[in-house]
């Protein structure tokens, strides 16, 4: 649910979710922003899986720092001691810590004697475990250390690869084509591969799992997939009843400025008035259909991205056309109307041509084999250097469970050993990370008695120096994670901060984000929050309401913004 909606309804849907959430199960994803009190339902599924468990090492709870990994374990060896104590604890807590302990007691565990058997770790370490079962690692004497930053050893594997390039029969015509494509700038060259090096958990699999020849077409039909669902977008909120008289008024529009003499030499040069020229249908999703898509936003919307409100010749609507303007500014007034349209077709703008030339193919395919060259050198300045990158752990971690899309020994033990996942701060994912886990959970079905819980809020994701997608969110909220579908779950409460405070950031926060979610651009929207200390009907929250003062620094100074 999205918007200000009923409180009431809110409270009994964020009740809802906490109870499911901690259900031992169900696979799930919940979506939890700030102040929700993620940390305790996360600590009271925690105790919920343990209550159910053979042994304690069946639960692996994942976390992305460990200060986090820490704090989770303490909260949960609290709940149990407060549980063999006789005192209650919180709420939620205090049930499912209770049943913790009598399983602790029938098995034998001796948790609070023994907290190491608490399967409490970061991803970091857990890759570094998984990573050292390869072989491959034997000779780093079963550890890989890792570079923190990783960015000189990009710069010293592309400086040796582009130093040999230009003498090397095989690289050297890509690499001549690249830096005529970049004005001859070798600096710019170089920060390009490193920073795809950085980034090559995305495009190194593709370039592995393809020849290099049918490249430009696999990126072509990529292309076309993302123009054709984002023209799917826009078309979808064309209101039907404005939508016929639009594509009259755009192939009006698009006569006058081809036969105006003050606009017709730039008409000419403009492959949406041609298009619109010779093609007068409705607007539809096909990429072919981009170039009169063009035309309809640059219409509709001025060069900052806001609505257009005056009608001139440059967009075909010359002065003696008064009944035409007519037209047309209703068109236009009744597309205003309509909520997220102006940002579809702001990015309709932005959308590449659905179609690559030759030129493209031949820079792709040169690009490509620079970047399988630069990747294989990585490999090489990793074992020079005895560092690595956290990509290349999660690579290796994902290695050490699969093998040519099956299953290793590995991976089978692992997942006889871990029966329930739980993954914190979920939205700062890498796509290495989370090749990992579907690794991981390679075979789970849902009711086969194990299970996946994911959390996070997709609207703090903070950590794409680390190659975190937040775009990920999204796909397993949709799609679930490998084979295993995911229950989607969301939590409204906040408890950290005082009613007016919730409700300043709701006001200026939905303004900022997208109107909605999508996958392909990693655009999150807004979720709004209820405070926590809202009353039931007929109730008082009291007079802490609290305000909301902006401070705003009107300098440049550094000095001044720290003080």
């Amino acid at each position: 649910m999205q918007g200000p909606g009923e409180p009431g309804d809110w409270l009994r849907a964020d009740e809802l979710a906490r109870q499911r959430a901690v259900d031992p199960g169900g696979s799930f994803l919940l979506q939890a922003p700030a102040g929700s009190g993620k940390t305790t339902v996360l600590t009271c599924r925690l105790l919920a899986l343990l209550a159910i468990a053979d042994s304690p090492e069946e639960v692996l709870a994942i976390t992305f720092t460990r200060k986090a990994a820490a704090e989770m374990r303490a909260r949960v060896l609290r709940a149990l001691w407060r549980a063999e104590a006789g005192e209650g604890g919180t709420a939620y807590e205090a049930g499912v810590a209770a049943a913790a302990l009598r399983r602790d007691r029938e098995r034998g565990w001796d948790l609070l004697g023994n907290p190491a058997r608490l399967r409490i770790q970061t991803i970091d370490s857990f890759c570094q475990r998984l990573a050292t079962q390869l072989p491959i690692t034997g000779g780093a004497g079963g550890r890989l250390e890792v570079a923190l930053p990783a960015d000189r050893l990009y710069r010293a594997t592309t400086r040796r690869l582009l130093g040999r390039a230009l003498d090397d029969s095989v690289l050297a015509p890509a690499a001549q084509l690249l830096l005529e494509r970049l004005d001859n700038n070798w600096q710019r060259l170089e920060g390009l591969v490193q920073l795809m090096l950085e980034a090559r958990a995305h495009w190194l699999p593709r370039l592995v799992a393809g020849n290099l020849q049918d490249l430009p077409t696999r990126v072509g039909a990529a292309l076309q997939a993302l123009v054709r669902a984002q023209l799917g977008r826009a078309l979808a909120l064309l209101p039907p009843a404005v939508h016929a008289e639009l594509a009259a008024c755009l192939a009006i529009a698009a006569h006058h400025r081809a036969h105006t003499p003050s606009t017709s030499e730039a008409a000419a040069g403009d492959p949406g008035v041609a298009a619109w020229l010779g093609d007068r249908s409705l607007l539809c999703a096909s990429p072919g259909d981009l170039a009169r898509w063009r035309l309809c936003a640059g219409t509709a919307l001025t060069g900052t991205g806001g609505w257009r409100r005056a009608l001139d010749v440059r967009v075909g609507a010359p002065p003696k056309e008064k009944d035409f303007k007519a037209r047309l500014r209703a068109c236009l007034d009744a597309l205003a109307g309509v909520e997220g349209l102006r940002e579809a077709l702001i990015e309709v703008q932005a959308l590449p041509d659905g179609t690559l030339d030759g030129d493209d193919s031949a820079a792709l395919a040169g690009l490509a084999l620079l970047l399988q060259h630069a990747a294989a050198e990585l490999q090489l300045e990793f074992a020079a250097s005895g560092r690595v990158d956290h990509p290349a752990v999660a690579a290796a971690a994902r290695a050490a469970l699969t093998e040519d899309g099956q299953p290793t020994d590995l991976a089978l033990r692992c997942g006889e050993a871990i029966r329930h996942v739980l993954i914190d701060e979920f939205q700062d994912t890498s796509l290495e990370q989370f090749e990992l886990l579907r690794a991981l959970t390679a075979g789970w079905q849902p009711g086969d008695g194990r299970t996946l819980f994911a959390v996070g809020d997709p609207m703090q994701s903070i950590y794409q120096f680390r190659e975190a997608e937040v775009g990920l969110f999204l796909r397993a909220r949709d799609e679930g994670i490998g084979g295993l579908p995911l229950q989607f779950l969301e939590l409204r409460r906040n408890f950290r901060s005082l009613p007016a405070v919730v409700e300043w950031v709701n006001a200026a926060c939905s303004q900022a984000f997208p109107s909605r979610d999508d996958p392909w651009l990693a655009a999150i929207r807004y979720l709004h929050s209820l405070p926590g200390r809202v009353a039931p009907p007929g109730g008082d929250v009291g007079d802490e309401g609290g305000a909301v003062q902006v401070h705003p620094l009107l300098t440049d100074d550094p000095d001044e913004e720290a003080a």
